[in-house]
């Protein structure tokens, strides 16, 4: 897991405003994603954390600064990059495996093959029933499931997630990420996850890049030294999950010269 799966150098965004303004978004930011790792920011809301997702997705160039995936410069969307957003994205008028197939009949893979595939990843995130269900006949969580096992019918090496569980109520969103888990420790793909939630982080996590308010910086990285796989029952008697949770809360509510 020692290689580099995502190389982030000295990325900073600038957006012009309606009054022609310019608003510093991101400033000078530089990480690097090691392979086969699950990887969350955090910061304020503004901070950027969503922009700096999709600058590494290929849908928003940077202003300066180079980001580069498998040693490769980003120069837009790619297959190797998975995004999954906080908004389900779903085609309303494709069955579940129809939303699940599309992306491989969109690489040419036959039908036969493409159905093939998406009903493994559907009996993966257990919905292997719902196949021939429309989405507005699905709750939140069970269209977030859609989305995330569409996006991994076509094999990304990295997953990209925006807020995925962000809209989700709190028992859907515990189950979801333990989902979530149980998927990354079978495939290991390298994981960038933007939540609001510290615990969230924590638990889902092996390093949290904790961002200042904007113009977002990097304030620290912290690794997350927790045994894997991860239960979250057993988490909350461990006492270093508690602390890992008070020491980065306390980190986004500093001033951002206070690390």
């Amino acid at each position: 897991m020692s290689e580099s799966a995502i190389q982030i150098a000295g990325v900073s965004k600038e957006f012009g405003t309606t009054r022609h303004a310019r608003h510093l978004a991101l400033s000078d930011i530089s990480a690097d994603i090691p392979e086969g790792q699950f990887v969350s920011i955090l910061g304020p809301s503004g901070c950027g954390k969503s922009t700096l997702l999709y600058i590494v997705g290929g849908f928003v160039a940077p202003t300066g600064g180079t980001v580069t995936v498998g040693g490769r410069p980003v120069t837009g969307p790619g297959p190797d990059r998975g995004p999954v957003f906080q908004e389900f994205a779903l085609f309303p008028w494709k069955t579940v495996i129809g939303n699940v197939m599309y992306g491989l009949r969109q690489q040419g893979v036959g039908r036969a093959e493409a159905r093939e595939k998406a009903a493994a990843l559907l009996r993966r995130v257990h919905l292997a029933e719902y196949e021939n269900f429309y989405p507005k006949e699905l709750s939140g969580g069970m269209k977030q499931r859609v989305a995330i096992a569409r996006t991994l019918a076509y094999d990304p090496k990295i997953l990209l997630m925006d807020e995925p569980f962000g809209a989700l109520d709190a028992h859907t969103r515990t189950t979801l990420q333990n989902d979530l888990l149980n998927l990354w420790e079978r495939d290991r793909k390298t994981v960038l996850f933007v939540t609001h939630g510290v615990d969230e982080a924590v638990y889902l996590s092996d390093r949290v890049i904790v961002m200042t308010r904007s113009p977002g910086r990097i304030k620290a990285i912290v690794d997350i030294d927790l045994p894997r796989p991860r239960q979250r029952a057993d988490l909350l008697l461990n006492r270093r999950y508690q602390e890992y949770i008070v020491e980065i809360e306390r980190m986004i509510e500093s001033p951002p010269d206070q690390a």
